[in-house]
């Protein structure tokens, strides 16, 4: 039984942010992060098999629907917690779980350190920190966002796809996905101008430099500040590659999956079984 899905929206921090809800008042509540370039509609083949829980999939600012953030602001990870937090008040809810995928999933693991008390499970799919940083790289890492943050804007701009399908084309050329897969979030994450040309919704400026990445000892910090209930689903032709060399201790914090697949296998055929592991992991 398909499960009703509304489209939801919020003004925060000057922002306006689109969102996909999915269940019913009284299930559990539940936030869901999406990853890099995505929106909303990645958690749809997901929340079509948690129908016992009030699913909110927000497009993050600069993504899918939602605003792009104004000429001052930068796209640095950390720049999305407010804009979070201040979307759970207006749904009037103090606790929620926090389901993430890549960067959501980052994300979803820095709101979990900072406001522990809020957050009651947290699930990071295929995602958990960035690449951290050596302390000493700092200025360099500064100097490049300051010269790419003012760096007047390329005058070619986006050319555009003749059609939808060629859009699609584009997108599983950035990341291996399903066409299906691939085919929800162009279709959330373009527009078709008046030249029939399909064109991204998504602001340019989340390919610039971040102005600071986080170091080891600040990400290590991090997972211990983290209280919540924690789960990892580590793809293995995605972060399963490199999750035995974390720079960083998740032993004790963490209760790990590792499934066959790819980076966006949470919106392909392991949909099924990534949502039983989160069903027998946060129901009560």
């Amino acid at each position: 039984m398909t499960q009703r899905v509304l489209d939801k929206w919020f003004h925060v921090a000057g922002l306006n942010i689109a969102a996909k809800l999915w269940g019913e008042q009284g299930g559990l509540p539940v936030i869901a992060l999406h990853g890099w370039l995505d929106n909303a509609a990645s958690f749809d083949a997901l929340a079509e098999q948690l129908p016992h829980y009030h699913i909110l999939a927000i497009d993050l600012p600069g993504h899918g629907l939602s605003d792009h953030k104004p000429p001052s602001g930068d796209y640095a990870i950390w720049g999305d917690l407010r804009c979070i937090l201040l979307v759970a008040d207006q749904m009037g809810w103090q606790n929620f779980t926090l389901i993430g995928h890549s960067r959501g999933a980052i994300i979803a693991t820095l709101l979990s350190a900072a406001r522990p008390e809020r957050v009651d499970h947290l699930v990071c799919l295929d995602g958990l920190i960035p690449p951290p940083e050596d302390e000493a790289n700092f200025p360099r890492q500064l100097g490049q966002y300051l010269h790419e943050y003012n760096k007047p804007p390329s005058k070619a701009g986006d050319r555009g796809h003749p059609d939808f399908e060629a859009a699609v084309t584009a997108r599983l050329k950035v990341t291996p996905m399903t066409e299906k897969a691939a085919a929800l979030i162009v279709e959330r994450g373009t527009f078709k101008a008046e030249n029939n040309c399909y064109y991204w919704r998504s602001d340019k400026r989340l390919k610039l430099a971040s102005p600071i990445k986080l170091s080891c000892a600040q990400l290590q910090a991090s997972i211990n500040a983290i209280s919540a209930s924690a789960m990892l689903v580590a793809a293995d032709k995605g972060m399963g590659k490199w999750l035995s060399t974390l720079p960083i201790n998740i032993e004790n914090r963490f209760e790990v999956h590792n499934i066959e697949g790819e980076h966006h296998c949470h919106m392909e055929a392991q949909a099924s079984q990534i949502a039983q592991w989160i069903k027998g992991f946060i129901s009560p």
